[in-house]
This record gives structure tokens, sequence and C-alpha cells, in this order.
């Protein structure tokens, strides 16, 4: 019993300094995201399929997707276009390699909270003056 109570002490220990070692990676260099509704707006969400003859070869799941057309991306939101190399088979031992271009979907989220946030002002703007008019109009 003490060895098993010991052992969980000893772990607890260890993971406990494995914590206090690691350090917090700071960001810098932060700035606010502006003007996100217009930059959103220009996105053009679709559903797609990817070509039949590239599903096999490079095992990609045939099936309907949701989200953005890369190349659209990549004109409005570069940083958030990535290309990744996928290698397929073209016989004993050969090989090729295809570029699939991918919409970076994490990075993407704080331009639409940005826009939400920025809707919403409008939306209480026009709140304010939807209730001035109706003010006016009463008197």
């Amino acid at each position: 019993m003490k060895r098993a109570i010991s052992f969980y002490f000893a772990v607890f220990l260890i993971s406990a300094s494995i914590k206090v070692g690691a350090q917090e990676v700071a960001q810098t260099n932060i700035q606010p995201i502006n003007n996100s509704i217009s930059l959103v707006s220009k996105l053009q969400p679709v559903s797609f399929n990817y070509d039949a003859k590239w599903v096999g070869k490079l095992a990609i799941p045939d099936k309907e997707y949701y989200g953005f057309v890369a190349a659209d991306v990549q004109k409005i939101f570069p940083e958030l276009v990535k290309r990744q190399a996928k290698d397929y088979t073209v016989g004993k031992n050969a090989f090729r390699t295809a570029t699939v271009s991918t919409v970076d979907y994490e990075s993407l989220i704080p331009l639409l909270v940005g826009s939400i946030k920025e809707q919403q002002v409008q939306i209480e703007q026009l709140k304010r003056e939807l209730n001035a008019l109706k003010e006016k109009n009463t008197r």
C-alpha cells in the first residue's frame, strides 16, 4: 500500500515539475483585424467534389465537401491557402507528386468573428436610428 502511494506521489511530482518547466510562448505584434466584413463578404461558399481521377490516386474521400474554392480565397487571403504535396503511384516503385490546395479554415475563424462583431455594431446603430425615427413620428 505504501509503495502504491509512493509511486503515485512520485508520478504527481514528476508531472508537476514538467508543467512548471514548460514556458509559454508570447504573442507579439498584436493588431486588431479591421474591415473584416468587406473581406469576408468577397468569399463565396460552395459545395464541391474532388476530381474523380484524383480521388483514387490520392486516397481522398469521395464525398461532397463544403468550403471555398482555394483559388478564390488565394486572391483575398493568400496566407490562408496551403499547398500540400501528395505522392501517388504510377507503376511498380514509381511515384509522382500532385499538389492539392487547401484552405486553412481554422485561421478563417477570427475573420468571421470580426465580421459578426462589425455587423453587431451596425445592427445596434440601425436600432438606435429606428427608435429615434419612431419617437419622432409619435410626437
